[in-house]
């Protein structure tokens, strides 16, 4: 490490004569513009007043709610057609929660406006949709059967919410899709005689 800086500084003294100082305006300016957390927590209109440590805070404590939501769930798991309406709601929380928790890290407005942004705005309806659908049919409609299915179809749209935001996530989704969809079609062509 000693070496690395030793070099930058005897590369920035040799630059300087020649360029009048600018390399090092631009180093410093460099080195002091990237920052993990400046990037992710931004000053937001409708939550001005909230620190980066307050905004750190809520963002951990949404995502340990979220979390305990999920956790919570999976018990109800094994019991699905029995007591489908409390795994959904508390699968529903632990969605509301994460979230509520990536707003509280992001900004409240920002983070809206990153969702019903034209890129995003097709997996945020897919996911805000299912999830309010499987809600309504836990909670007024207290259909069990409706409830799953739409458990299922808020699980999809999560799966996919997740990996839009991963790097080549859509992409390597698609290609795992037909994948296993050929794996599973070879399977069923040797068992089932057609």
């Amino acid at each position: 490490m000693a070496d690395l800086k030793s070099f930058t500084s005897i590369f920035i003294r040799q630059n300087q004569a020649s360029d009048g100082g600018q390399s090092e305006e631009l180093l410093t300016e460099q080195s002091t513009s990237w920052n993990p957390w400046s990037t992710a927590v931004q000053e937001d209109p409708w939550l001005p007043s909230m620190t980066k440590k307050q905004r750190l805070t809520g963002f951990l404590a949404c995502l340990f709610g979220g979390s305990l939501f999920f956790s919570l769930s999976l018990i109800y798991l094994p019991f699905i057609l029995l007591k489908a309406r409390k795994f959904v709601l508390l699968f529903s929380l632990g969605s509301i929660f994460t979230m509520a928790s990536f707003s509280l890290l992001w900004g409240p407005w920002n983070h809206i406006t990153h969702l019903f942004s034209r890129a995003r705005l097709p997996f945020t309806t897919a996911y805000l949709s299912s999830l309010c659908c499987t809600v309504y049919t836990a909670m007024a409609l207290k259909s069990t059967l409706l409830t799953v299915l739409c458990a299922g179809l808020q699980l999809v749209a999560l799966v996919w919410y997740v990996f839009s935001y991963l790097p080549g996530g859509v992409t390597g989704l698609k290609f795992l899709t037909k994948l296993m969809g050929g794996a599973l079609l070879r399977k069923a062509e040797n068992i089932l005689p057609m």
